[in-house]
């Protein structure tokens, strides 16, 4: 009996996961290539697609809004949405949730209260960190990072897709495994390929046996002849010279390599021409503002509002953040001088607005509106015969550089002591009303004033009759 027995050995089965998690152990997709937040970086269309999406959203300023009255509002930026935290600014702060997001699928901003209502800072965790978490019977979830807990109250959540009773979104990275490990792999295998290999660029043939030193001369002097040279070629001998060429197999494999890139760009709806790919579709000078337009709509706009509503639910109500995106919607200069020549020509814009949009200061008199439709009598000049449109006493402040912050309001009142000594007189005094208006507040001195009737003195006259009863009573006003 042989010590060394044959054994049966079986593949395991490849039905048990599509990405081949649990059924390779050692792989986690069938490239073979280990994929992960560093190693898909390694693909060009990864890494266009992720940082091209992380630099546009975080391009854009952020600003903070109040809707009040069915008007939007601009209010001063608070510290927390210039600077999150000690070592970032917010453009450092927003890439790197997006790229977190982008890969991921989910991201967590620690983000505590402070007394005021607004968070003490924001800081980005990684997902990885987060080992658990846990709903408590209040509602409540517990995010477990292993040597501290935190709640929902101090950490805020933003997913990618998110299922029907899931609390872990799906991961970009993950669903893309097998096609970016199979760009990965078809990069290593060309990079081994032209390093590694000895395929040389040209041969010259011969049936005739040929010594070492023979070689070497007649390669010596095609060299010498035809280098860098368009000469023509004499051979001789039983010479025949044979170009080498890429096969068909190595083109559909290029090939294949741009249809992995289009895959890449179309999970992440990136146009073809942002990352620099071929084939899928044309673009022109003509459709490239249009094509722009489409990027924000519809790919950038869906990343915007999960970011707007995870911030604004950081701030007390009705409070909210806003991403602007005016600049990366900005269209040529002529076009936005014709739409600003008809915005102001209509009533919708004042001049100083649309000097504004240009990075222009105000002028005397750009707050008020002009009205100049064919047909209709001029309005808003300044000392015509017909009334301004739309004017305010005090023009708006539009530009948040001009804008100070809010002081808290102080009311001062100084309370005054009334007396009133009257006989068997009551005097109600209702307490003043006071009207509180939007950051002014003017208590006028109280002033009581009291319509009291004149005094009246009365002497009373008593007659009386011989038994000393009352006959008549005659009261007569004594004036002073």
């Amino acid at each position: 009996m042989s010590l060394w027995r044959n054994r049966e050995s079986r593949a395991l089965p490849t039905s048990i996961d599509p990405y081949q998690i649990t059924a390779r152990p050692l792989y986690n997709n069938w490239s073979g290539e280990v994929i992960n937040e560093v190693t898909a970086f390694a693909h060009t269309a990864v890494l266009a697609a992720v940082t091209i999406l992380a630099d546009a959203i975080a391009s854009m300023p952020v600003e903070l809004t109040r809707t009040r009255g069915g008007r939007i509002e601009k209010l001063p930026t608070p510290s927390v949405l210039q600077k999150p935290n000690d070592h970032q600014n917010m453009f450092e702060f927003v890439h790197q949730t997006m790229l977190t997001l982008a890969l991921h699928g989910n991201a967590y901003i620690y983000a505590p209260r402070g007394a005021n209502g607004l968070p003490v800072e924001m800081r980005n965790i990684h997902p990885r960190s987060v080992r658990g978490i846990v709903e408590t019977d209040t509602g409540e979830l517990i995010y477990d990072l292993g040597k501290i807990k935190y709640s929902s109250k101090d950490v805020r959540a933003i997913h990618w897709m998110l299922l029907p009773n899931q609390r872990i979104g799906i991961s970009p990275l993950e669903a893309m495994r097998n096609t970016v490990g199979t760009g990965i792999a078809m990069d290593r295998f060309l990079a081994q390929f032209y390093g590694e290999g000895a395929t040389p660029s040209s041969v010259l043939e011969t049936d005739g046996a040929l010594t070492k030193e023979q070689a070497q001369q007649i390669r010596d002097a095609w060299m010498e002849a035809h280098n860098k040279h368009r000469k023509p070629a004499v051979l001789q001998g039983g010479l025949k010279w044979r170009s080498i060429t890429t096969s068909a197999a190595d083109m559909q494999m290029l090939e294949h390599k741009e249809s992995i890139i289009r895959d890449i760009a179309r999970v992440y709806r990136i146009p073809l021409h942002l990352i620099i790919g071929t084939g899928g579709d044309s673009q022109t000078y003509q459709n490239i503002e249009a094509l722009g337009s489409a990027f924000f709509k519809y790919s950038l706009l869906g990343w915007v509002r999960r970011l707007e509503s995870c911030f604004s639910e950081m701030l007390p109500a009705p409070q909210q953040v806003r991403f602007n995106p005016e600049e990366f919607l900005r269209a040529d200069l002529m076009t936005r001088i014709r739409a600003q020549q008809m915005q102001i020509m209509s009533g919708t814009m004042t001049p100083n607005e649309a000097r504004e949009i240009e990075n222009r200061e105000p002028y005397g008199g750009g707050d008020q509106f002009v009205l100049g439709i064919a047909g209709a009598p001029m309005a808003g000049v300044e000392g015509g015969d017909l009334p301004t449109l739309g004017t305010d006493d005090l023009p708006p402040e539009r530009s948040l550089r001009n804008v100070q912050p809010v002081q808290p309001l102080v009311i001062n009142e100084t309370p005054q002591d009334i007396s009133i000594n009257m006989p068997e007189q009551r005097v109600n005094v209702e307490a003043p009303m006071v009207t509180l208006q939007p950051q002014t507040i003017n208590v006028p001195e109280t002033v009581v004033n009291l319509n009291l009737p004149e005094p009246k003195i009365v002497r009373r006259k008593v007659e009386r009759d011989a038994d000393g009863r009352i006959m008549t009573i005659i009261e007569e006003r004594v004036d002073e």
